[in-house]
């Protein structure tokens, strides 16, 4: 059964229950205040026929029979009694609903055993739940008991009496559970809705899915609630900054990280600081606020810490320092057979061949140095288009900088240049792996507020250039397709453009990047 369901049906079963005891209570103590009531009509109207003067003389008459039950019957009329007797002092019937038994005598122990008691009685008699009621009282004339009236209302009377007001209570009583019926449905609704409609057990797996892949990040993760006592850290968060299960509920302000947290919740803000853990490592922290979605109010924070190593590694991958540090490796190999090739000629003593292969080094080298040094100013970015020449050159692939290249220095989004001239080189690189006739030609160009990046190769071209900045899209295996993605991702997150020009023999791919007038005057890494 559904939550909703249960919850209705739990919340209406109680609400019935509840008003059908209250009505039970309510209809025993009306049905008990109305017996007393009537207890008492009974009682005051015997004694009130007990002590009409008119009674009491002819009680001591022969025939007083016949007024006595022309009265009675006028009374029984106007009054709500629905019978009166009279019984004079041997037990006679001098009044009677049924004439025929007037002057006979009473069979009714009872009556007859209150005909010398001086006390007015109440007794019940009929049927169960509104029985008739009798006072009974003794007449006396001139000190002397004459005689007995006895007053009975009947339940019939009283039941059509009330009848009208229990109906309109039950009216009221149905309104009650009805409304109740419907409230128990609404809130029902209410909770589902405000649990995103799902049902305990999904919330259940929901939660452990939660919890397993909280536990399975890299990155450590510390909860604090909105008095900065920690609720919760996961695994890594442990490893990270050392803490342990008697952690929980304990105060941010005894731990390092404590005063990034205060910050936090104080102010609303996200807040980074980097601090040392108990065994000395460098760890990254950054501190998000959580709010109240409705209220907007602060209900805790929650950091995510690194271990700075890692994210140095990370951001040397992303900022391209990893191409420059492989073209460097690439540079060196290249060097070292250089070397070897001059070595050998020298002794072959093959002296001529030795200084034509290092004029030809050196010029080839210095025209491409030439190139970087009056085209890139850029230090680091002509360092990482000397890498690439040189595994170029390593892989007999032609490497050109194109004459109309420029980039001073101080250039902007210097890591994005790195990421995506690193990315898109090294594509074709791979490209042209192999081939006698690989040709790679480089373009950098700044002009004003923007910044043009282009790669060509006269490679096979890509196979599907719609999809080629996509996640995983490569022609070159499995766990390929990240180095074009994250150029896309990086691109359109500087708002530039891409462009993509593809076929057999030539593939170019533009890279155009806006450069913000209030970003124009800055000489350093504005990224």
């Amino acid at each position: 059964m559904k939550l909703n369901r249960k919850i209705s049906l739990a919340t209406g079963t109680f609400t019935t229950l509840l008003l059908i005891l209250m009505g039970s209570l309510v209809f025993q103590q009306w049905f008990s205040a109305t017996r007393k009531q009537m207890e008492l009509s009974a009682r005051d109207q015997a004694l009130t026929i007990a002590g009409m003067e008119g009674l009491q003389r002819d009680l001591n008459r022969t025939n007083g029979s016949i007024s006595i039950q022309r009265k009675m019957e006028s009374l029984r009329l106007s009054t709500r009694s629905q019978y009166i007797y009279v019984l004079n002092r041997e037990g006679r019937y001098y009044s009677h609903n049924y004439p025929a038994l007037l002057g006979t005598l009473t069979e009714d122990d009872f009556l007859l055993s209150l005909l010398d008691s001086p006390h007015v009685v109440v007794r019940e008699t009929g049927s169960v739940g509104f029985p008739a009621v009798e006072g009974i009282a003794p007449v006396f004339y001139q000190g002397e008991a004459v005689g007995l009236v006895v007053a009975g209302l009947l339940n019939g009377r009283v039941y059509q009496e009330i009848s009208l007001n229990i109906q309109i209570f039950i009216f009221f009583l149905l309104i009650a559970l009805f409304v109740s019926l419907y409230s128990s449905t609404y809130l029902s609704y209410s909770i589902k809705k405000s649990m995103s409609g799902l049902e305990p057990k999904e919330i259940s797996r929901l939660l452990g899915q939660r919890a397993m892949t909280l536990e399975n990040l890299r990155e450590g993760i510390i909860t604090a609630d909105q008095d900065g006592k920690i609720i919760y850290f996961n695994a890594s968060a442990a490893s990270l900054a050392g803490l342990k299960p008697a952690d929980l509920e304990q105060p941010v302000d005894l731990y390092g990280f404590g005063k990034g947290f205060r910050l936090c919740l104080e102010n609303g803000i996200p807040v980074q600081h980097e601090l040392f853990s108990r065994m000395g490592d460098a760890l990254h922290y950054r501190f998000e606020p959580i709010p109240d979605e409705e209220t907007g109010q602060i209900l805790g924070a929650t950091a995510l810490l690194e271990d700075l190593t890692t994210v140095r590694v990370r951001a040397e991958e992303l900022t391209g320092i990893k191409q420059i540090n492989e073209g460097l490796r690439a540079q060196n190999h290249e060097f070292l057979n250089k070397l070897h090739t001059i070595a050998g000629l020298i002794e072959l003593e093959e002296y001529e061949e030795a200084v034509g292969y290092i004029s030809e080094i050196s010029h080839s080298r210095s025209e491409i140095t030439g190139q970087l040094n009056s085209l890139i100013r850029e230090p680091s970015t002509a360092g990482l288009l000397l890498g690439k020449y040189n595994k170029a050159q390593e892989q007999k692939t032609v490497f050109q900088l194109n004459e109309n290249s420029f980039l001073p220095e101080g250039c902007l989004h210097k890591n994005t240049v790195h990421l995506v001239l690193g990315n898109l080189i090294e594509n074709s690189l791979e490209e042209l792996a192999g081939r006698s006739d690989g040709k790679i030609i480089v373009t950098v160009r700044r002009e004003r507020e923007r910044l043009f990046l282009e790669v060509e190769d006269n490679g096979g071209g890509l196979s599907d250039s719609e999809r080629c900045f996509e996640k995983g899209v490569s022609s070159k295996g499995e766990n390929r397709g990240l180095g074009l993605y994250m150029v896309g991702q990086r691109v359109r997150h500087k708002e530039g453009e891409l462009r993509v020009s593809s076929r057999p023999g030539q593939c170019r791919i533009t890279v155009t990047l806006p450069l913000p007038p209030d970003m124009l005057t800055s000489t350093g890494d504005m990224q």
